[in-house]
């Protein structure tokens, strides 16, 4: 079997493996090799709504996410090509029982530069009067906010890695990953091997297989999170906002050609644990019908909505909904995975974090946050709410 060098292999070609080769290449880095079983984002990446929402729980996350907007927001000159993104706005809203915490969130928030306010649920009729605001307490509303193309962001980091000198490989699954001396030391594919001292473990759904390799274990469940496309009608209007509604459990994304995606927005992901070599089957109306009640609960505007199509996509869920950045217990093994439904909206930033990891640069935002060792002999400490409210 063959065998070539490198001096980092990154495993998966999903939009988090592409962002971290670009901003390793970056830094210096040399003979980066990425690996992808299939094609790149034919994972959760290609499966994502693309949806970016500002409102998280922590000074670290919300620090990841306001620079990732920045870099879609001004993707061509960030790193080239388009990020498709539609800066349409987003209303989240939520029970009463979470407006205070939402209230005091929001401060912190405007401190680091999130453009929001709070609004009560009578005065949403002035943005969005399509949403029924019933059974609000408040809502929060980003007019910076709104939905990019994963696909296209993922290309454009790729392009860039390549232009850079990174090789990316499709089709190249990885079978074993090596160690020597108590540390990583490469990698073997079907068809050949790649030595390198840094392997980093980005294949999303896949990524705790991938880690069992190496002999580490991962706290990451597939869980099935289904999307459901639907077609507005005539009557309903212009297209409504990102709209992510906390208290009722849905949400709502406009799509072009009158297309909606819908979903639900609750901790029921984590309870049904998925093959994810099943990402992407289809999905039938009988599956969808109890979510669109939800939507059409939010929206009634979209009831008389025509169901087009559905499918099953994914996360890979950690304990806390957090992803999982750092170095393994086994030296040079590398993970960013456990993106919860995070990973295209932190995407740019958790490259650049990775690479800052890897290269023992300074990070832009702390890293301590993602540890992998904060699950040790811990419980669960988190639910999906709580990745947006604390």
């Amino acid at each position: 079997m063959p065998t070539k060098t490198a001096d980092a292999i990154i495993i998966g070609g999903g939009v988090t493996g592409v962002s971290i080769a670009f901003h390793l290449a970056g830094l210096g880095v040399r003979r980066i090799e990425v690996l992808e079983r299939k094609f790149l984002g034919a994972g959760g990446t290609g499966r994502s709504v693309g949806i970016v929402r500002q409102l998280y729980p922590t000074p670290e996350t919300t620090r990841m996410v306001r620079a990732s907007l920045d870099v879609f927001r001004n993707f061509g000159d960030a790193v080239g090509g388009q990020s498709g993104y539609v800066a349409c706005g987003a209303l989240i809203g939520v029970s009463s029982s979470m407006r205070a915490g939402l209230l005091a969130q929001v401060e912190e928030q405007r401190a680091l530069g999130v453009k929001a306010q709070v609004l009560d649920p009578a005065d949403l009729g002035r943005i969005e009067p399509r949403i029924d605001a019933s059974g609000l307490g408040a809502v929060l509303y980003e007019p910076e906010s709104g939905y990019g193309d994963p696909a296209a962001v993922t290309t454009g980091y790729a392009e860039a890695a390549r232009d850079s000198g990174v090789s990316i490989q499709q089709g190249a699954e990885v079978v074993a990953i090596s160690s020597d001396g108590g540390r990583v030391s490469g990698v073997t594919t079907r068809t050949e091997q790649v030595a390198a001292p840094i392997v980093v473990n980005a294949a999303g759904l896949w990524s705790r297989q991938v880690a069992r390799l190496a002999g580490v274990e991962l706290p990451i469940v597939i869980g099935r999170h289904p999307v459901f496309i639907v077609k507005r009608q005539e009557a309903f209007g212009p297209a409504h906002m990102v709209y992510l509604d906390l208290a009722g459990g849905s949400y709502v994304r406009p799509e072009t050609g009158s297309l909606t995606l819908t979903g639900s927005l609750t901790d029921d992901e984590a309870h049904h644990p998925m093959d994810p070599d099943l990402l992407g089957n289809p999905t039938d109306f009988e599956e969808a019908s109890q979510t669109l009640q939800h939507t059409a609960r939010a929206l009634p505007g979209l009831s008389d909505a025509r169901f087009v199509q559905g499918y099953a996509g994914a996360f890979d869920i950690t304990p806390d909904w957090m992803p999982i950045l750092d170095e393994t217990p086994q030296p040079g093994f590398y993970v960013a995975a456990g993106m919860s439904g995070h990973g295209f909206k932190l995407a740019p930033m958790i490259g650049a974090m990775m690479a800052a990891l890897i290269t023992r640069s300074d990070s832009p935002v702390s890293l301590v946050p993602f540890r992998l060792d904060r699950f040790a002999g811990r419980a669960a400490t988190g639910t999906f709410v709580s990745s947006y409210v604390r």
